[in-house]
């Protein structure tokens, strides 16, 4: 038996103003096939699960060029096509003697005219490859649409924020795919759609409500023997008719009386999601208070570059400046400007720099710095010990670590969100010699921090990813829907 496998797709955050074209949507570029296997097994990508599950069962895989998996502004339609050409070009090549796809997707992106990517993806995919069955593997955050699912042979969504299960979404959609095809077992998807947005501040895995919301759709899947049961959270920041929430079972029968029990349980939940957001000045001073011998955590949300914000917001940086406090650090700011400036300047020198605040107003202006030195260069390479895609190379191209008085500040030039404490170990600093440590992320650096830091707080700034839905401009999704507008009625 042979499987192709693969990833392709973008959580899309279409409020933000930039467009993006393949040299920002891939900055590393193609994951090259001849190399996927050798860079990824045993990894927690997706596509190390999908090859554990293939050499389990004794398959013999065939990787085709993929892009990895990002947040990000809108692709532009010339770059979707680019991309698509790609694959389906090289699927064509590789299919004779193929018995079915495996297709590491999000399942949050949109183009400006391409409303559902994933959808779209598939229908490409099936212009080549036919009826040939095909087996995905999604975010959590993704806008779970009917079109997906009718293109689809089997969907498998991630069950943590942050997404330490990655791999497990791969091997078991891999697995699935394997069984089918052996004729084991004929898979039925039965979804639910929930008119609810969620913040991605408060939906946290590890903390109520999500926390027992999950326990339970596991708990379910158990007892009735289901092949999978998800809640999907949605992606609220993707402007899309079907954004939401939603419940989705895969099993070998009809799981409507299930999802519907499912759906109803999470919209009882809804309220307590709302979300409490502190500004710069208080979640200074409560992380002030709640460091004991370590560090505390004040993550950025709202500017969070796995959400497809620009990663260069100056709000909470500017914050810190001011306030000048002594063993601190700031992990990181994009500005790739900055960060040449300082290495053509060298280790050791003084330079004066406009940092951060280039992408979208909202976010704040440039913070102007005169007489920074710089401490430490570094090529931004390193290999991430997260449980989110442990063990995979990246990098945040040159980066150099600055200090302004008391202020410890890393710039880097590839836009990401911190996952560890690498990318502040890559610049020669280790993060136990600090009291308060931002960084920018909404949730995922809880798979690394949240029992190594004393506490974590919650910052909320001016961005492109409010805490507050209603600041967004939506114009697309369906309405009415929570919590948007008042009085909103789910029934089933």
């Amino acid at each position: 038996m042979k499987i192709i496998i693969g990833t392709f797709g973008q959580e899309t955050n279409t409020f933000t103003p930039d467009r993006i074209g393949f040299e920002k949507l891939a900055p590393a570029g193609w994951v090259k096939a001849e190399t996927m296997v050798e860079k990824l097994r045993g990894t927690g990508h997706y596509i190390g699960g999908a090859i554990k599950a293939a050499e389990e069962y004794g398959v013999q895989v065939v990787p085709i060029d993929s892009i990895d998996l990002i947040g990000a502004p809108i692709m532009t339609e010339e770059c979707l096509e680019y991309c698509l050409d790609h694959i389906c070009e090289e699927i064509k090549e590789k299919l004779e003697g193929v018995d079915g796809i495996y297709l590491g997707m999000h399942g949050g992106g949109r183009t400006e005219e391409v409303d559902d990517l994933e959808a779209y993806t598939l229908k490409r995919i099936r212009e080549v490859a036919g009826d040939l069955p095909i087996m995905s593997s999604l975010d959590l955050h993704c806008n779970m649409t009917p079109e997906r699912v009718a293109l689809s042979d089997g969907l498998f969504v991630i069950k943590e924020f942050p997404h330490i299960d990655m791999d497990t979404a791969g091997y078991l959609a891999t697995k699935t795919l394997i069984r089918t095809l052996r004729g084991e077992i004929k898979p039925v998807m039965t979804l639910v759609n929930i008119p609810v947005l969620l913040p991605n501040t408060t939906s946290t895995t590890y903390q109520n409500p999500m926390k027992e919301i999950k326990e339970l759709v596991a708990k379910t899947c158990e007892e009735n023997n289901f092949i999978d049961a998800s809640i999907v959270h949605g992606f609220s920041a993707n402007d899309q008719y079907w954004a939401g929430s939603s419940i989705l079972i895969v099993a070998e029968r009809d799981a409507t009386k299930e999802a519907n029990e499912l759906a109803e349980y999470f919209w009882s939940k809804r309220e307590e999601f709302n979300p409490k957001p502190l500004n710069p000045t208080q979640a200074i001073d409560e992380a002030l208070e709640k460091v004991k011998d370590g560090y505390v955590i004040i993550n950025e949300a709202t500017d969070n570059p796995g959400s497809g914000c620009p990663g260069d917001g100056t709000h909470l940086l500017r914050e810190l400046i001011e306030r000048d406090i002594s063993d601190t650090v700031f992990m990181s700011i994009l500005d790739p400007e900055v960060a040449e400036q300082a290495h053509k300047a060298g280790v050791g020198s003084f330079i004066d720099i406009n940092l951060g605040g280039k992408t979208v107003q909202i976010a704040g202006d440039p913070v102007e710095l005169k007489n920074v030195e710089v401490l430490n260069l570094s090529n931004g390479n390193f290999r991430v010990v997260s449980p989110l895609d442990y063990g995979v190379k990246k990098s945040l191209g040159k980066s150099a670590r600055l200090r302004h008085n008391n202020v410890e500040i890393v710039v880097i030039s590839i836009r990401d969100q911190a996952f560890d404490d690498r990318g502040l170990l890559m610049t020669g600093a280790d993060i136990n010699d600090y009291k308060i440590v931002c960084l920018k992320s909404a949730n995922h650096f809880r798979g690394y921090f949240q029992d190594r830091a004393d506490d974590i707080v919650t910052c909320d700034t001016p961005g492109v990813r409010p805490t507050n839905l209603k600041l967004n401009p939506y114009k697309y999704v369906r309405r009415p829907i929570y919590p948007l507008d008042d009085n909103v009625l789910f029934k089933l």
